[in-house]
């Protein structure tokens, strides 16, 4: 659910997702190839009447709401649904892992507008990611990674890095911290827990871009709650942060 612009833009998205690795090779690394597919629900709505448009400026008075906005084609989008898929190829040993992927969402280009306008659809994303993860000794894990999407001439990156830390009298408990960078836009701390199978997890974005300046500054928060139900995976180290 995102709450946007102070509530005038809406949105809410749900999707269920589905993967297949195998093993190609098993010795001292263990070589594995993965491969998911999605499928995403989402609407949004906007709420016009909180809106102001050019045709209801009035000079020096402001905006008169109960003129006409001119913008008759202006609807409230239709919800939609995306096809995804991906590849991953993993390598793994006793003390380290490295994930190498990439993955295309929107494959079916679903209609997303709220104009009344057939054609406009949602390009495709494709996206490429890396991450590295090891042990610094028994109780310190470092995970390093990197993302990079682009969307017609839209572009994003981000990388950066974590370290858990096991408890050594409860090594079932994790404490997690950790910051990224996104391409110009923000940096990203993140604090963590996690204890056996629970995982909680919150990230704040400091915004270093003109958007700081807004008179309305944006505050992201996100909060994640992971619970896994795999029991005593192997040859995979437990990863506190994925």
């Amino acid at each position: 659910y995102d709450y946007a612009m102070d509530g005038i833009m809406k949105s809410t998205y749900a999707s269920a997702n589905l993967s297949y690795n195998i093993v190609l090779a098993d010795g001292p690394a263990v070589h594995r190839i993965g491969a998911g597919f999605g499928a995403s629900y989402g609407r949004r709505t906007v709420d016009f009447s909180r809106l102001t448009w050019e045709e209801q400026w009035v000079g020096y008075g402001g905006f008169d709401k109960n003129l006409p906005s001119g913008e008759l084609a202006l609807v409230n989008m239709k919800p939609y649904f995306s096809l995804s898929s991906g590849l991953v190829y993993s390598i793994t040993t006793q003390n380290s892992n490295v994930d190498i992927g990439g993955a295309v969402f929107h494959v079916n280009t679903p209609k997303q507008t709220f104009l009344k306008d057939p054609n406009q659809r949602l390009a495709m994303r494709k996206v490429a990611h890396a991450n590295f993860e090891t042990f610094l000794n028994s109780s310190v894990v470092l995970n390093v990674n990197a993302i990079y999407q682009f969307q017609e001439e839209a572009e994003y990156y981000s990388f950066g890095a974590g370290l858990g830390y096991y408890v050594p009298q409860n090594p079932d408990v994790i404490f997690n911290i950790g910051a990224w960078y996104w391409s110009k836009n923000a940096v990203i701390p993140y604090v963590g827990f996690a204890y056996k199978d629970f995982q909680l997890g919150l990230s704040y974005d400091v915004t270093i871009s003109k958007l700081n300046q807004a008179s309305i500054k944006p505050k992201t928060f996100e909060l994640s709650l992971i619970f896994r139900g795999i029991k005593e995976p192997t040859q995979i180290i437990p990863c506190p942060w994925k």
